[in-house]
């Protein structure tokens, strides 16, 4: 039976344009110009026999029509391209492992040869800081942080929070003034990093390390703010100033002497950083494989 589909350039076209509620929009996202979407849109309503977009300048509307086919054409396509690129990994012995930047570059990758090798596989990444990113069907699994509750997904724990104050040798030795018992009252806020939380994934930083050690807390503003920690520990090392570190993800600048931990450490139960999966992934071998080495490695 010969199916009675829209021609599908012009589905594609509608569907970001409708999405975008702006042709020029779309044609930037198809990579193809503003009158060829138009000319799309005006084939599918041609096909369709009912305009799909009212027009007022530059200002575009969808149709009763429109409406009714733009909520049926994201989802569809939507899953037209999740199913294309599952397909496309038949065969393929790789896994996808999303992570932070943070992560992916501080833990996992001096890890990728021994990974390799654990799981027989390609090991390749996907990083973001929004973990919502990692929902995507193409990551095998993900390195999160949290208390170990994500949705439906299973969790197993690969090493639990422990953050403590982080310092230069150098640093030390120049303020003598500072007390890592009390670093926000004995050093000036310029010489505090603070990395923040963009992502309310529940880090401790100094608004929550003050909560949870019953000190007073500066204004927030004062603090040198440093949106990726990879680049606050060179900082600290550099003898610049002070940040909260965590265990695990200091590579090797505590075991090289570069920094030190000082003061008492933090550690929140149920807090770390897990490997989160469905639980329909143990049935793939090199995952299987790569999960029992990294739990070996606790």
């Amino acid at each position: 039976m010969r199916r009675k589909l829209p021609p599908l350039n012009a589905f594609v076209a509608f569907e970001a344009a409708a999405r975008h509620r702006n042709f020029t929009r779309a044609a930037q996202e198809l990579s193809v110009a503003q009158p060829a979407v138009t000319r799309h849109v005006a084939r599918l309503e041609d096909w369709i026999g009912s305009p799909l977009f009212r027009r007022n300048g530059s200002v575009i509307q969808l149709t009763r029509e429109g409406t009714l086919l733009s909520d049926l054409a994201t989802p569809l396509l939507d899953r037209l391209e999740l199913g294309i690129r599952d397909v496309t990994r038949i065969g393929k012995n790789e896994l996808i492992v999303g992570a932070s930047f943070d992560v992916a570059h501080l833990w996992l990758m001096p890890k990728i040869s021994a990974l390799r090798r654990a799981s027989e596989a390609a090991v390749n990444f996907m990083t973001a800081d929004d973990y919502r990113a990692f929902d995507d069907p193409s990551v095998d699994f993900s390195i999160r942080y949290g208390k170990g509750s994500f949705g439906t997904n299973c969790a197993d724990l690969l090493f639990s929070e422990h953050c403590q104050i982080i310092a230069s040798p150098g640093f030390l030795d120049r303020h003598p003034e500072f007390d890592p018992d009390a670093p926000l009252t004995t050093l000036d806020p310029h010489l505090i990093f603070d990395h923040g939380d963009p992502h309310d994934v529940g880090w401790i930083t100094w608004p929550v390390w003050c909560g949870l050690t019953g000190q007073s807390l500066p204004d927030p503003g004062e603090f040198s703010t440093i949106r990726s920690y990879p680049t606050m520990l060179d900082l600290v090392s550099a003898g610049e100033g002070i940040g909260i570190g965590t265990k695990g993800l200091e590579g090797d600048l505590v075991a090289s002497g570069s920094i030190v931990r000082v003061g008492a450490p933090i550690a929140r139960e149920g807090f770390g950083y897990y490997i989160v999966y469905r639980r329909e992934l143990l049935e793939k071998p090199s995952f299987a494989r790569l999960r029992e080495h990294l739990l070996d490695q606790v």
